[in-house]
């Protein structure tokens, strides 16, 4: 019997945690988190990460900026924007892997996350960090939280509901 998806990404975000253990988290700037441990995260469940049409990072998918008149246009641009059938699924706000031990400690982080999921009509929201991640509805309701990436193991089928493809 083959291993499944999921039992692949379980043993691949298992070595990305593993690989978070034995860093020294000081030494990661935002961007050096988003390469080594987000986009890995993002492309170990299922997601594309050099399709600019399904993982979009640093703006908007390029048919929906077309779409949305001048005025209408937020200035703020998500960290990234994961797609599905060219429609935008998942808003993301990345911080450093040191940012302040929670990402959603700031009641700004989170209000300006559900401006531009609300703003593209995504379904979900995400904070992290890499260390800690939060998913929320377009509502603005907590839906999960993972307070260290080893809770990304231990709960790993409320990792794969909300954020595999």
């Amino acid at each position: 019997m083959g291993t499944s998806a999921k039992d692949l990404a379980r043993s691949e975000i298992e070595k990305l945690v593993n690989k978070w253990i034995n860093s020294r988290g000081s030494d990661y700037t935002e961007q050096d988190t988003i390469t080594n441990f987000i986009l890995p995260f993002l492309r170990t469940l299922g997601w594309d990460i050099y399709n600019v049409y399904e993982v979009k990072q640093g703006g908007y998918p390029i048919n929906f900026r077309r779409a949305v008149p001048v005025e209408n246009r937020s200035l703020k641009n998500p960290d990234c924007i994961i797609s599905i059938n060219d429609k935008p699924h998942i808003v993301f706000e990345f911080k450093r892997l040191t940012d302040g031990g929670h990402v959603d400690r700031y009641p700004q982080r989170k209000e300006n996350l559900l401006e531009k999921v609300r703003y593209v009509n995504a379904k979900y929201g995400v904070l992290t960090n890499f260390v800690e991640t939060v998913v929320y509805d377009a509502n603005g309701k907590e839906l999960a939280k993972f307070k260290s990436p080893k809770e990304y193991i231990d709960r790993f089928d409320d990792l794969w509901t909300y954020l595999a493809k």
